[in-house]
């Protein structure tokens, strides 16, 4: 991913919101959140910025997934991506998901992830 850019373009278009009491169920919601490795942050799609507690790359012999990231920030929520074009080739986009634990009746939020480098 890094070999691509330090600083990361992230957009979705729903949320999905899991209850505690009931199933989960997903929303039309667009956003964007951009990963800035060079000062260690990602900021949300209000704006407010939340510090990168650590981030690396993983790849598991035998998975078809060629490697995948993991970003884990402050505030506990988890950020999954993988190339979408494991050699580079063809893109440079990567997809996943942002993971956000919650209090309250909510109790986990996805946004599914679309990410390219910044030019």
């Amino acid at each position: 991913m890094w070999r691509s850019g330090l600083v990361w373009t992230c957009t979705f278009s729903s949320i999905i919101q899991c209850e505690r009491s009931t199933d989960c169920t997903s929303r039309p919601d667009e956003g964007t959140i951009q990963l800035n490795y060079r000062d260690n942050r990602l900021v949300d799609d209000t704006g407010t910025i939340h510090p990168i507690k650590r981030h690396y790359v993983q790849a598991v012999a035998g998975s078809p997934i060629g490697s995948e990231v993991k970003i884990e920030l402050a505030t506990n929520e988890v950020v999954w991506l993988s190339a979408a074009d494991g050699g580079g080739t063809f893109s440079d986009n990567w997809i996943g998901a942002m993971l956000s634990p919650k209090a309250g009746v909510i109790v986990q939020e996805l946004r599914p992830l679309i990410c390219a480098p910044e030019k």
